[in-house]
């Protein structure tokens, strides 16, 4: 296989046979600030996201520097805990942007009997260096705050270089671990993953099937930024809508249901 195959449009993954463990699970959870607890016998659905990006690894894409923007899951029937699942890839488009080049690839996790447990929907920035140090990057969070009209407090955190490192070391990004190399693209300080705050956010729906939910990330959350989470309640009184804020008030994801 070529190198960097994967990033072009119709490329499909190798599937590969997956068994999510407890204790994988435990301490993937307890590193994004999820409760273990909620999802006890349940394969919790977010982290199939890294999956995906173990999936990209084993074909040789190089991840370094990958910025998620947007994350789409769907969630049909929730898989168990030790339940082998059928996990599949496909890149669906590849197109240059601006500050690089803009990836969208989906992840299915296939029970035996054929039903989809879940979609994933990764779409994400591969940068081009040049184009990522504008002398703003480090500074996300400057500002005027963002409206959180009907929005109310939920949970803080703070993501430390440990927790991060937990979540995200099999997924292998540099922009997570290495200050140097997140300081090549113009960022103050290496990043949290996106899906670890998304995990977080999910966390508040508990486990939910059917289930579809929208996220993007909008601004980087750097190392020890305290994070707050957020959510307003639709007619049923379920969340519809979750967002996480940085210190000084900026929307950092913003996850809507259906």
């Amino acid at each position: 296989m070529r190198e960097n195959a994967s990033l072009e449009a119709g490329f499909v993954f190798p599937e590969r046979r997956i068994i999510r463990t407890a204790e994988d699970q435990a301490r993937w959870l307890a590193a994004a600030g999820a409760d273990p607890e909620i999802w006890a016998g349940i394969a919790e659905p977010t982290l199939w996201g890294n999956d995906g990006f173990r999936g990209m690894k084993l074909v040789r894409q190089q991840p370094n520097g990958y910025v998620h923007v947007q994350q789409v899951m769907t969630v049909g029937a929730h898989a168990a805990i030790g339940e082998e699942i059928r996990f599949r890839g496909l890149t669906e488009s590849v197109e240059p942007v601006r500050k690089g080049r803009m990836v969208t690839q989906r992840f299915d996790v296939v029970r035996d009997n054929g039903e989809v447990a879940a979609t994933l929907t990764h779409i994400g920035l591969l940068p081009d260096p040049a184009a990522m140090t504008a002398p703003d990057r480090g500074r996300a969070g400057s500002g005027d705050p963002d409206d959180l009209g009907g929005l109310e407090p939920i949970a803080e955190q703070t993501l430390t270089p440990d927790r991060v490192t937990t979540f995200s070391r099999e997924v292998g990004n540099l922009i997570h671990f290495d200050p140097e190399f997140a300081q090549s693209l113009g960022y103050r300080a290496p990043l949290a993953q996106g899906l670890q705050t998304m995990t977080w956010m999910v966390d508040a729906l508990g486990p939910v099937a059917p289930l579809t939910v929208r996220c993007r990330f909008r601004r980087p959350v750097f190392w020890d930024d305290a994070m707050c989470l957020l959510g307003q309640k639709g007619h049923d009184g379920r969340w519809c809508r979750l967002v996480t804020t940085n210190a000084t008030g900026r929307i950092t994801a913003d996850l809507t249901v259906g």
